[in-house]
């Protein structure tokens, strides 16, 4: 919720401090949309749940204070560039999906669409900065059979292109879950996918892994030599079912050190538990590696703050890392976009700063049956720092953004980038030479559960944006995607994200989960299904 705070410094931030014995009840649901009330005094707005945890906080009525919207206006963006439309939509998966049997063994199949193809969402792609034609991209990918779970689950899909996004070849990535047989890992399912690019062809793929029989989880990271050809796969940190019961590891993110291929930093939030059950804590942590990923320190804190979810990382190229995320003021009652730093050479973070206030978007939206969150979305290039997220207006959700020109030591007033009617929603950005885009799902002008896909992009560093581009050509539809109510195949889930990534040439690649009509084998049919899409756009 977006709401002054008491008390801002010379830089627009304030500290943040919680109080303590805020009662909250999580519950584990294995990417459904489950939650449990309860009743308690004073507990924060609730957090958007990640694609395993059921994040809904309930409240006694009235235990809620009621949020004020933004005391001041927001700035509006001047349009300058104009966004081109550079390549016709690419359905990334195309004819490498498969139909889900309707029986195996003379078992019927838990699954989502009988006779239909698996879904795809929660999008992630990276671009080599050595080759704009070396992509990577990375979803979770439901083609595989789990029978210890009699349905088709998530696991670490890998898509590779070598052409910018043309054409794309389709795998897993090996010892990651079980059901993937060509390379057998540990785990029932993988979510929450992110890939980082680095130097020398490398590319870096996090995944949470877990079991839905126990509550066995992971932070899994693979690494990449050869610009994302073969993958070896190894964990951050790894919690035995029994350990599970009060500590899940959630919602990671990784970075690449620009200058050394062996380094990389992940953050993630540690969902902590009493013995009880009872929630205590969503703490921000972090682990780097100094060989490839093959070992990694013990998680550090990122921030003291009790209250936290949906981290992102990037490492500038003085090799300062910086970490945004959304957390709770409870001095305040508000959701905030939070920031820390840690600088070349400390191994701690510096005191966590407020950068802006939240409005979070309603979950679900009015018109729509899929979940939403505010989570910031954030990039690095250079030495500048773009953040964003979809914020609620009162009436409906629109892209903000703010920037920092200085490397996170000033940042400007909250813009507007894209207020149009309706809601605006799930952005992501990246940049490039002082390109900067940002994709979202847009509501705007659709009926129904309707979504399309927009852009708005900066040829100026942040100063100015161009007005918003649609880039999808068609409409997508989650309400008829997967008409089942097994959990996690309904319309509930599209991702919690969407993905960006800009190359050296300026080419960005927005990538996005579709449900767009004629998703079938041969691209026929009125059948919709989620499929994985990309476009190449540019600023002429």
């Amino acid at each position: 919720m977006e709401g002054c705070p008491k008390t801002i410094n010379s830089r627009g931030i304030v500290k943040i401090s919680f109080l303590k014995g805020v009662l909250i009840v999580l519950v584990l649901v294995g990417l459904a949309v489950i939650s449990e009330s309860v009743a308690a005094k004073g507990v924060p707005q609730r957090f958007n749940r990640s694609s395993i945890i059921s994040e809904r906080i309930a409240r006694a009525e009235g235990a809620v204070p009621k949020y004020s919207l933004p005391t001041k206006k927001y700035q509006l963006a001047t349009p300058s560039e104009i966004v081109s439309v550079a390549s016709k939509n690419v359905n990334v998966i195309g004819k490498n999906d498969v139909m889900q049997k309707k029986k195996i063994d003379g078992i019927t199949v838990d699954t989502c669409n009988p006779g239909k193809q698996t879904p795809q969402n929660e999008t992630a792609i990276a671009v080599n900065p050595n080759d704009a034609n070396n992509l990577v991209a990375g979803v979770n990918d439901y083609r595989l059979y789990v029978p210890s779970e009699n349905r088709y689950d998530s696991g670490g899909g890998v898509y590779l292109s070598t052409d910018g996004g043309k054409q794309w070849s389709v795998s897993y990535l090996p010892g990651l879950v079980t059901a993937y047989t060509d390379s057998p890992g540990a785990y029932e399912a993988a979510a929450d996918p992110v890939i980082a690019a680095g130097p020398s062809n490398v590319f870096w793929y996090a995944n949470i892994a877990f079991n839905r029989s126990d509550d066995a989880n992971a932070i899994a990271v693979s690494r990449s030599a050869d610009g994302g050809e073969t993958w070896a796969t190894n964990f951050v940190i790894q919690t035995a079912a029994t350990d599970g019961k009060t500590l899940f590891n959630d919602k990671e993110w990784i970075a690449a050190d620009p200058n050394d291929q062996n380094v990389a930093y992940v953050t993630w939030t540690q969902f902590n538990y009493d013995a009880d059950g009872a929630y205590i804590s969503s703490l921000i942590v972090y682990s780097k590696t100094t060989d490839g990923g093959l070992s990694w320190i013990e998680p550090q804190p990122v921030t003291q703050q009790l209250y936290n979810q949906g981290s992102v990382v990037f490492v500038d190229t003085s090799g300062n890392v910086h970490v945004v995320w959304e957390t709770f003021v409870e001095s305040d009652s508000v959701n905030a976009v939070a920031y820390a730093v840690k600088t070349s050479g400390s191994e701690t973070f510096a005191d966590t700063q407020i950068l802006a206030t939240i409005n979070d978007v309603p979950d679900p939206f009015s018109w729509a049956k899929f979940r939403t969150n505010s989570y910031p979305a954030f990039v690095t290039d250079g030495i500048n720092l773009h953040v964003v997220w979809s914020d609620w207006n009162g009436s409906d959700a629109d892209i903000v953004y703010i920037r920092s020109t200085d490397g996170g030591v000033s940042w400007s007033s909250t813009e507007t980038i894209d207020g149009g009617e309706s809601d605006q929603f799930f952005p992501w950005v990246g940049a490039n030479n002082g390109k900067v885009f940002v994709s979202y799902m847009d509501h705007r002008g659709e009926k129904k559960s309707h979504y399309h896909i927009s852009i708005v992009a900066s040829g100026d560093g942040g100063a100015s944006w161009s007005d918003p581009v649609k880039i999808s050509t068609k409409y997508s539809a989650p309400s008829r995607g997967n008409k089942s109510d097994y959990p996690n195949c309904t319309a509930g889930f599209i991702g919690d994200y969407t993905g960006i990534a800009v190359g050296v040439d300026g080419v960005a690649h927005p990538f996005w989960t579709d449900i767009r009509k004629g998703n079938s084998p041969g691209g026929k049919g009125s059948h919709y299904d989620q499929d994985p899409y990309t476009v190449r756009v540019t600023i002429p």
